[in-house]
């Protein structure tokens, strides 16, 4: 089964304002890439009141392109996947909202909170942000850059199921109790 982590950072409160977008992509046990897109938000939403948490300004962004630019990419890459992201419900919601901001297609994939995982399968932990959570698990994280935070997430995923020694996805699931949710 092809997973792919996605991880977007916005440029301020709007969830139509992405201004960066992580993708990690696994296919048939091995990852296949990891990369990230910068993204110049929309005009409505162009102004950035986020950059003390990713670090990504307007001037990252002016000579890159809008959304709509990678919207085919996307759709080949998401093409038959299962998207996973850490606080799944922000970046299922950013891509919904910059869908509807440029008329395009809301993406139907089925998708996992690893944030729910993470409660599932480390209930000991404090609390499940990101960072805890790769502390936990000795995973390299660099917070708030969208290409390490989806990459992160896979390995989350990973190792949560070389944890239960169960390598299929479906069962691994089945096991722990979650049901993908379909974006609409």
């Amino acid at each position: 089964m092809k997973i792919v982590a996605i991880d977007f950072e916005t440029a301020n409160k709007s969830l139509a304002s992405a201004c960066a977008l992580g993708i990690t992509i696994y296919d048939e046990g091995e990852i296949i890439d990891n990369f990230e897109w910068y993204i110049k938000p929309h005009h409505r939403y162009n102004y950035f009141t986020n950059t003390s948490i990713h670090g990504i300004d307007k001037t990252d962004v002016e000579n890159e392109n809008e959304f709509v630019f990678f919207y085919d990419d996307l759709k080949e890459l998401l093409k038959d996947s299962v998207i996973i992201a850490h606080n799944a419900a922000f970046d299922i919601s950013v891509l919904n909202e910059v869908c509807d901001i440029y008329g395009l297609n809301h993406f139907d994939n089925y998708y996992l909170d690893t944030v729910s995982l993470a409660r599932r399968v480390y209930p000991e932990l404090i609390n499940h942000k990101l960072n805890v959570v790769c502390e936990y698990l000795n995973i390299d994280l660099s917070h708030h850059n969208a290409k390490s935070d989806s990459f992160a997430c896979l390995m989350i995923l990973l190792k949560a199921m070389e944890a239960y020694d169960i390598y299929d996805f479906d069962s691994f699931l089945q096991k722990i109790g979650i049901k993908l949710k379909q974006n609409m």
